[in-house]
């Protein structure tokens, strides 16, 4: 199964990064390139990593929302079958390949229904329905590499301009890349993923918030974590 690894990150997050990287490093076996995306002006701070840097000119003048619109080209910057999203502040805590987030032959995609989330009505804006499932779940997520270009090419049928600009232009943080197109995914490409619940389906990462800052506390579990195979904190 060829799957590629793939990050958009910053400098304010690089701290965390390279605490993830080390986590792919020692827990991530039998994928292919892991590759990391970061805006141009930022390459001389970026902790070194066995893999590809590709490096952004920024689209959108708020970086969360750049950053979406990086994740949902990730297809023009890997080139394997499928790419498995990481977040920097994600930290893989157990053995895991590729093999391990497929089910019958496809990737799995976490939805799950009772959700507090305003990304429903959210991303109904940008769709034209409304889904009452919460689709960003936990990562990592995995995705066949063509269905980004099918997905864009919706958004800009749908909306009348590319999905760079209609993201530029959504109020305040008011996108959200993996429900927006798990959504998609599932009314139009079924078939294409497993479909489970969050509880059905095991974790292989710890996922942090970068947010909230790395203290010492949290890093020195994360360090646990890298120390220790059996460490799933």
């Amino acid at each position: 199964m060829n799957v590629d690894i793939f990050y958009r990150s910053y400098s304010q997050d690089f701290n965390w990064l390279a605490l993830s990287l080390l986590s792919v490093k020692k827990y991530a076996h039998g994928f292919g390139k892991v590759h990391v995306a970061i805006p141009v002006s930022e390459i001389g701070l970026l902790p070194k990593f066995d893999g590809e840097v590709h490096l952004i000119e920024p689209k959108a003048s708020d970086g969360y929302m750049d950053q979406q619109i990086t994740k949902l080209h990730a297809d023009d910057f890997c080139k394997g079958k499928y790419v498995m999203h990481m977040d920097s502040d994600c930290i893989l805590n157990k053995d895991v390949s590729p093999m391990d987030l497929f089910l019958d032959g496809k990737p799995v995609y976490l939805r799950e229904d009772g959700c507090v989330s305003p990304w429903m009505d959210i991303s109904a804006r940008s769709l034209g329905w409304r889904d009452s499932y919460e689709y960003m779940r936990r990562l990592p997520i995995v995705f066949p590499r063509w269905l980004y270009r099918e997905f864009r090419a919706f958004m800009a049928t749908n909306t009348g301009m590319s999905i760079d600009n209609w993201i530029c232009q959504q109020n305040g943080h008011e996108f959200s890349e993996f429900n927006t197109m798990g959504q998609w995914a599932y009314r139009h490409h079924r078939d294409e993923f497993t479909w489970m619940e969050p509880r059905d389906w095991p974790s292989f990462c710890k996922q942090y918030r970068s947010w909230d800052g790395l203290d010492e506390e949290k890093r020195a579990e994360i360090e646990r974590i890298l120390a220790d195979q059996n460490a799933e904190i």
